[in-house]
């Protein structure tokens, strides 16, 4: 059972984002008689943390997001804890709620396993650029999401936040500092899903060029082949099998040359609508059938496969 104190800091919690919400939304918050949003009724129904947590497996996600004023102040990066609910906002893995504006995505390499960055180095210089910018919120794994150990509830939610990132890098303003290079298949990941679905292309610094190249190359040769070339790596193989299923489907939707307003809505598609293994959506190239858990995909009745994508949640009972 919860402590007084754990349900008065997820009552504060809950209370904070609905106001952050408003304040994304402002045409909503000056609307007294506004109706309650799908996103507060399935928030306001969670009974306290752990009932938020376990219910990320079928209910609407809801994202972790740092505070600007804890971000900045912190002298090392402040690992996910259920004893620091003051620190963040709840905000809604719908569209309209993660803003370029008000969030950002930190794209950061781990140093260690336990720690990726124990002497706050790299978050030093994050701070140092993100300080005279405009924003509120932003998003960091290792400060957003729970880290081993983890309990049942936080595994939940954990693969649940694993399943929809994309939609967080996709949609926020996108920071790094990397040393370096070093094969890591997290950043290829972070670094193509920014590029191949942003409508602009942007100028790589020094430390970011060769995974850049190596997006470019992923389009020329295939997944795969460049990620064996370059000797990609993830610590944990069930996140390399989600990786490569999603790379691929990046990648695949590139080379068919859909737009990118098409190429984001069927991603917002995989990453809002995980109940729907099956995706029927009409593009300016013609309607797309796309089975997520069959890897198939059919455009203009020619079809194209990639890796079917792993059913993550499913073995939390195995």
């Amino acid at each position: 059972m919860a402590s007084s104190k754990e349900d008065l800091a997820w009552g504060s919690l809950v209370h904070r984002s609905l106001e952050a919400w408003d304040a994304l939304n402002p045409k909503r918050a000056l609307n007294p008689e506004r109706p309650p949003m799908h996103e507060e009724d399935a928030l306001q129904s969670c009974t306290g943390l752990d009932d938020f947590l376990s219910k990320a497996e079928d209910h609407l996600m809801f994202w972790f997001f740092q505070r600007r004023g804890a971000f900045l102040s912190q002298k090392t990066m402040q690992k996910w804890s259920r004893d620091l609910l003051e620190d963040y906002v709840l905000l809604p893995a719908t569209p309209g709620f993660v803003l370029r504006t008000s969030c950002f995505f930190v794209s950061h390499f781990w140093h260690l396993k336990d720690n990726p960055d124990p002497d706050g180095k790299y978050l030093r210089l994050l701070q140092g650029e993100l300080q005279t910018q405009p924003w509120s919120y932003v998003w960091v794994d290792w400060t957003c999401a729970p880290q081993e150990a983890r309990s049942r509830s936080e595994e939940i939610y954990f693969l649940r936040t694993l399943q929809t990132m994309s939609g967080i890098i996709r949609n926020s303003g996108f920071i790094w500092f990397y040393p370096p290079f070093e094969p890591r298949l997290w950043i290829l990941y972070e670094v193509a899903e920014y590029t191949l679905t942003a409508e602009n292309e942007w100028k790589p610094t020094e430390d970011v060029r060769e995974f850049k190249e190596h997006v470019k190359e992923m389009l020329r040769v295939g997944v795969r082949s460049t990620l064996d070339r370059h000797g990609y790596r993830c610590t944990n193989p069930r996140d390399k099998e989600f990786i490569t299923s999603w790379l691929e489907v990046l990648v695949l939707l590139r080379t068919l040359r859909l737009g990118v307003d098409d190429i984001r809505r069927l991603l917002d598609h995989l990453t809002w609508k995980r109940g729907l293994e099956t995706i029927i959506m009409n593009t300016i190239s013609g309607y797309v059938h796309f089975s997520r858990y069959e890897g198939t995909l059919i455009l203009r009745g020619e079809c194209h496969t990639f890796t079917p994508f792993p059913k993550l949640v499913s073995r939390l009972s195995s």
